[in-house]
């Protein structure tokens, strides 16, 4: 049995949990990436004091994802995160084809039909599901490649500007309130432009800004836990 106070040990505990967070950060990317694009289908309405905004279920889901590059950027570097953004991108074409086929697979291969088990009503209901989304999940596409890639450089460009100064939750907060406002105005304008009034289209919009940048502000003391487990600092130490 290993010494636990052992230096190897404990270079080989501190190892575990950098791979950890890593992974923990890439699993959440992914899946907050695809619930995003399935539950912006439906869009809710949000109260901020007397304003009411239209917003899609799946902007908190999406919001998430700035979390995650932001640590990656942080403890592994701006290729790190390029490399999960770029990883997120195949992921939504994928998922892209796979509902494309889940869709239409019996109208494409001709060895595929429908379980007699499978109502008409439950069909009409799939794809009034799915089907929209996949119009919104290819405005996810577009939206999510710019302003993905756009915060991971801003989110660098104030790294490198801001060297030795405590401002990690400076640069988690700008890279990802201007990325959200460009997702936001290219996502909104591809996925429901043509399909709902331009006070509505402009609702969500605005609706959206708000909530992302919300949920980047809610989330910095979580960027930092999640720093400070992968580099074995203090769980609660806020500097850097």
């Amino acid at each position: 049995m290993s010494n636990p106070l052992d230096p190897k040990t404990t270079r080989e505990l501190a190892v575990n949990r950098k791979d950890f967070v890593l992974f923990f950060c890439i699993g959440l990317f992914m899946v907050s990436l695809v619930l995003a694009a399935i539950t912006a289908v439906k869009i809710q309405s949000f109260h901020f004091g007397p304003l009411v905004v239209l917003v899609p279920a799946g902007s908190v889901a999406f919001g998430l994802t700035y979390l995650e590059t932001d640590v990656i950027s942080e403890v592994w570097g701006r290729s790190f995160a390029l490399m999960t953004v770029y990883a997120g991108l195949v992921m939504r074409f994928v998922m892209f084809i796979l509902i494309g086929y889940a869709l239409g697979g019996e109208d494409v291969f001709p060895f595929i039909g429908i379980a007699d088990s499978w109502a008409p009503e439950r069909d009409a209901a799939f794809e009034s599901v799915l089907g929209a989304s996949m119009r919104i999940n290819l405005a996810g596409v577009v939206a999510f490649g710019l302003s993905a890639l756009s915060g991971v450089f801003i989110f660098h460009h104030l790294k490198h500007r801001e060297k030795g100064k405590n401002r990690l939750w400076l640069r988690n907060n700008i890279s990802t309130t201007v990325s959200q406002v460009l997702d936001s105005i290219v996502f909104v304008t591809v996925a429901f432009g043509g399909t709902m009034p331009l006070a509505a289209v402009a609702s969500i919009v605005l609706g959206q800004v708000l909530v992302k940048v919300s949920v980047a502000f809610l989330d910095t003391p979580v960027v930092y836990l999640l720093r400070n487990i992968a580099t074995d600092r203090k769980l609660f130490d806020f500097r850097g």
